[in-house]
């Protein structure tokens, strides 16, 4: 009888624990996370799974689940659903997701490499020693090229940005431009054997073949050596931020901080860690030189030069429209069976709509600096141009650029930098705030300006005022070859719309002017006529 007793409570303890781990476990929230997995699912899965794991188990309540998606179209796509919280990616993907989804960076990968942590990144572009023919990068005209993808950074974007700055247009000075499908090794061995003249990886990836006694970088010329502060590796190109992880718009800061603080927090020796290949993490970095390539490349969210169609519209903002769509139909509900709410439902529309507007007015303001941006001169043009043509009425564009801003960053910080463009466009818009006047952030550091009723002469006068009180800020820039204070640009173009005529006719003259006051040394004016 003892024994029959002894034998039931054992089985009701065991029953307790597995109903208590059940419990437990239905209690856990699943926190998603989607990675961009360049080398297929599995490696992906592979090689981040672990961290995954250390988040779960430092973070009690939640469950992280990894989401490696292959292709960085669905990747975005995801996104624009919501079917993660957290998203590792590589920087131009990111920069993709911030401007058209609205994610947020909270952490940089400090990469492991040869031991050491790396927080950047770029390309190397390289060819046979052997080649008495290709000496620098303006020898690759009419050469065969590879790269690793089309859609990468590190292996494509990067050195296709150098290349152009070289005076090489790839898709149309190259003999041949192929891509090896996104394994880096392939475009190595080709240019070992001959199949291509030259090609471009990922820095680190010659030394880490060399290392595992693939091939032997004495076999290799690389063309535009660079030298960089505390990065080891061969390369042809400035560098850039290495992958961030960022939460996107829908998920909880809370969680987002503890999730960040626990991943500064890992041990390079935690097996996370070692899985990963990564040191740790860093606190963001800037991400802005990875905005300003796609935009100079007119890829990621620049594609299609900042417009914006009903189908981008309906992907960025689905959830608006349908929260829209249901108090629409509370409200009808309610008008139907409550006749006496009538007044109260009004001034709920009312809030409603001007809630809308403060949205609408949101999307078309520089979040820095308080001028509108692209998307408000598109909305200006959408609205204005039309009428401007039947009137008859002469229309202005100053163009502006910051004079040798990126040295402005290097020499004192991208905080100062973000202060001086400020300083800039208040200026600016102290001088044009009147009716027809239109001051837009056109770029990272260039404005631009739109006068209507202005001519060239007028015009003229204009922008040699705003180049003087500008001049006359007095922002301190030691590292400038124009003057030893902040400088600016401005190429000045005018001209008498008609319908045969468009803006952005009138915008690139105003560039072409902008060009020759840079090219006749900066901190001038140049007039189109």
């Amino acid at each position: 009888m003892m024994v029959y007793q002894i034998y039931i409570k054992f089985i009701f303890v065991i029953i307790f624990c597995l109903f208590t781990n059940a419990t437990q476990s239905q209690e856990l929230e699943e926190i998603r996370i989607g990675v961009r997995a360049n080398r297929g699912a599995e490696a992906a899965l592979k090689q981040w799974q672990a961290t995954a794991d250390y988040l779960t188990e430092s973070i009690p309540g939640y469950q992280f689940t990894l989401i490696p998606f292959e292709i960085n179209s669905s990747l975005n796509q995801a996104v624009s659903r919501n079917e993660f919280e957290f998203v590792l990616t590589n920087p131009a993907s990111y920069i993709e997701m911030e401007k058209r989804y609205g994610a947020q960076r909270l952490l940089t990968l400090i990469n492991n490499r040869q031991g050491k942590g790396y927080t950047k990144f770029g390309s190397v572009i390289f060819t046979l020693k052997g080649r008495s023919d290709i000496t620098q990068l303006q020898d690759l005209k009419n050469k065969s090229f590879m790269a690793v993808d089309e859609q990468g950074f590190g292996g494509w974007r990067v050195a296709w940005r150098e290349l152009q700055h070289n005076g090489i247009d790839p898709y149309r000075d190259f003999a041949s431009l192929s891509f090896a499908g996104g394994i880096q090794q392939n475009v190595v061995h080709a240019v070992l054997n001959g199949h291509v003249d030259a090609g471009c990886v990922r820095t680190d990836m010659l030394e880490r073949m060399a290392q595992a006694n693939e091939i032997q970088l004495s076999d290799f010329k690389v063309l535009g050596i660079r030298q960089s502060k505390d990065f080891d590796f061969i390369h042809s190109t400035q560098l850039y931020p290495e992958w961030p992880f960022a939460k996107l718009d829908h998920t909880n800061d809370q969680l987002a901080e503890k999730v960040a603080s626990v991943l500064l927090n890992i041990s390079s020796e935690h097996p996370a860690a070692k899985q990963g290949r990564y040191i740790g993490w860093h606190t963001p970095l800037d991400y802005q030189p990875v905005d300003d390539l796609l935009h100079e490349l007119h890829v990621g969210p620049y594609t299609r030069n900042g417009d914006i169609n009903f189908k981008d519209m309906l992907s960025s903002y689905w959830h608006i429209t349908i929260v829209s769509f249901l108090i629409l139909c509370f409200f009808v509900f309610m008008l139907m069976r409550m006749k006496l709410l009538n007044s109260q439902l009004r001034l709920t529309e009312q809030n409603l709509l001007q809630s809308n507007q403060q949205l609408k007015d949101m999307t078309v303001i520089d979040g820095l600096t308080g001028v509108g941006n692209r998307r408000k001169l598109d909305e200006f043009l959408r609205h204005n141009w039309g009428r401007v043509c039947r009137v008859g009425t002469p229309v202005c564009i100053m163009l502006l650029d910051i004079d040798y801003f990126k040295d402005y960053n290097d020499t004192y910080g991208h905080i100062a930098g973000d202060e001086c463009l400020k300083n800039i466009a208040g200026t600016i818009s102290h001088m044009f705030r009147r009716t027809g006047e239109l001051v837009i952030r056109y770029g990272g550091e260039e404005f631009l300006v739109m006068v209507v009723n202005c001519d060239i002469s007028e015009s003229h006068a204009q922008a040699e005022a705003l180049r003087q009180d500008i001049h006359n800020l007095g922002i301190e820039h030691s590292s400038s070859k124009a003057a030893n204070v902040v400088t600016v640009s401005i190429g000045v173009a005018s001209m008498l719309p008609d319908k045969d005529t468009s803006a952005e006719e009138l915008i690139m003259q105003a560039d072409q002017a902008l060009y020759k006051a840079k090219h006749a040394g900066r901190n001038r004016v140049h007039i189109i006529k």
